[in-house]
Formats: structure tokens, sequence, C-alpha cells
């Protein structure tokens, strides 16, 4: 979390001055949820999520064009991390998780989260301030 308020911090007097730019949180459906007994994964998550949604209410910020989101990913495969393993020690057991617990059938892509926020970062998303949108694929049991 302290990552993402530094970074944001430095970042904020550059846009100020160009009068546009786009701060997008990256953080997880496990942020302000049960956490999956991750507690400090889900403190990080949750308080960048906050940040971004304190931030989209700051006029001085806002009015300059700035806007403040956070994308919340599901489960997403990524190459060398805890899913590769997991399919690799059990295929039998993870396909079967992954049809009980992923409504698509499948693990999200970095590309599909990506998508959310190249167009967040776009001139088109300039009214969209203050979101956390959800990319898993309906994984999530929350509304």
């Amino acid at each position: 979390a302290m990552a993402a308020v530094c970074f944001t911090r430095r970042a904020i007097p550059f846009m100020r001055q160009k009068k546009w730019g786009r701060v997008v949180a990256v953080t997880s459906i496990f942020g302000g949820k049960d956490g999956n007994a991750r507690p400090w994964f889900t403190m990080a998550k949750s308080a960048e999520t906050s940040l971004m949604k304190s931030l989209s209410t700051t006029k001085y910020l806002v009015r300059d064009g700035i806007t403040f989101n956070s994308v919340a990913p599901g489960g997403i495969y990524i190459k060398d991390t805890g899913f590769e393993a997991e399919q690799k020690n059990n295929p039998e057991e993870f396909n079967r998780k992954i049809d009980l617990e992923y409504p698509l059938g499948r693990l999200g892509t970095p590309e599909e989260v990506a998508s959310v926020i190249t167009f967040l970062c776009s001139t088109q998303a300039s009214l969209i301030n203050g979101a956390n949108i959800t990319v898993d694929g309906g994984q999530s049991k929350g509304i």
C-alpha cells in the first residue's frame, strides 16, 4: 500500500501541471472482503482502494483532470506463480477447483486486466472516477 501512496504523491504534481492524469491502483477482489485468510494482503488492498476513493473526491485534483480508480482482479493465471505450480502438482484437483470456483471455467489473463486499465487511462474514461472495477469473470460472490 505504501508503494501506491509514494508513487501517487510523486506523480500528482506532474499531472496537475499537465491538467490531465490517470491513477489506477491494482487491488484485488479480496481487498475489503475476508481476504482468504491473508490479513496483511487484504489490509493493503483495502487501503489502496480507499486511497483511490478518497483522492477521487479531492476537488483540486480531479478538477485538474486527474481521475483515481481501482481495478480488482480475481484469479489471474501468471506463469511461474502459484496457479502454475498447483496445476502441475495436481492437474485433476486444479481443474476441479477451477470448474467449481470460476463461473467462466477458467482463470483470467494479465492481458484482460491490462485492457481494463488501458481503458481507464484513456480520454474515453473521463467520467469514471472513484470506481473499483472488478475483473474476475464472476468469481467474487459480493455485489
